[in-house]
């Protein structure tokens, strides 16, 4: 499942570095499998913030306005989406693919009340803040400062070697679409892990996604674990997965199929081999403080 990241979205369809913990030294990390944490050159973070819960139930079209913005961030949905934008893994995938086996200690009010956040750069920032790969290191560590400073967040990661499905190219080659970043999208779901989900009665159409990002959409919601991208395709793609004409037969979802159909139409497929999986670990988190 991929919870609650594109919480109205998929429900709807029916189908920084803050308060790091310290990992154990020495001897101890490396039992344990925790990993540490680089914090950035710089310690980013936004200069002003509001945060007040809704209370009224959510909506697609207020997913639809969630990310960065030309001076800060905006989010309307519950704080797990935050969790998956301000940590991604430092091995084994582009995002935490499923709560349950790879975030620990998470409270259930964190996937379920939904918190109105407006989050606003420094002027100084603006300029660094405009060039998209520098953004992405500044708004991981201003997210991880924010909830570590309203949410008193402390956490840490451990690393530890399962079995792994892995993205590759099927014989014959890809048969993808590479985005043409001339053409507007429609509006849709924003990932924290790359690209937008765009969910109608025609499937489930993807734009402007690494094969990373397509991993993890693949480990949340096609029921095959953690799939790792090895497909050595480094560009930005739009995918479409349309539900499968035929019955995909017993013990394969609708949505399982749906994917794995369209893997095969795009000239991909998974594979099965070991591979290391990275676990966040929440060690302290509180309800944020409102403003």
């Amino acid at each position: 499942m991929i919870c609650k990241i594109c919480i109205v979205s998929l429900m709807s369809c029916g189908i920084a570095m803050g308060q790091v913990a310290s990992a154990p030294a020495g001897a101890d990390a490396a039992a344990s499998g925790a990993v540490t944490t680089a914090a950035p050159a710089k310690a980013y973070a936004f200069d002003v913030i509001s945060i007040r819960q809704i209370k009224t139930p959510l909506t697609r079209a207020m997913a639809a306005q969630d990310g960065p913005t030309p001076d800060g961030y905006r989010s309307h949905q519950p704080l797990a989406l935050l969790l998956l934008t301000a940590y991604v893994p430092q091995v084994g995938g582009a995002a935490f693919y499923n709560f349950q086996d790879q975030i620990k200690g998470l409270p259930d009010w964190l996937l379920s009340d939904g918190y109105d956040i407006d989050a606003r750069i420094a002027d100084q920032d603006r300029t660094e803040w405009q060039k998209p790969e520098s953004q992405k290191v500044m708004l991981r560590a201003m997210l991880q400062a924010l909830l570590a400073d309203r949410c008193k967040l402390a956490v840490h990661r451990v690393v530890k070697e399962t079995q792994v499905a892995t993205l590759v190219v099927a014989k014959g080659g890809p048969k993808i679409k590479e985005t043409d970043p001339a053409v507007e999208h429609p509006g849709g779901q924003k990932l924290p892990f790359g690209g937008v989900m765009v969910l109608n009665k025609d499937g489930i159409h993807i734009y402007g996604a690494s094969m990373a990002s397509l991993a993890s959409i693949l480990s949340s919601m096609a029921n095959q674990g953690p799939v790792q991208d090895k497909t050595g395709l480094t560009g930005l793609y739009d995918f479409t997965f349309a539900p499968p004409a035929d019955d995909p037969g017993p013990g394969i979802s609708p949505l399982e199929a749906m994917f794995l159909s369209g893997l095969n139409n795009l000239g991909l497929k998974l594979d099965s081999e070991k591979g290391q999986v990275e676990t966040l670990v929440i060690d302290h988190i509180e309800r944020p403080s409102e403003n």
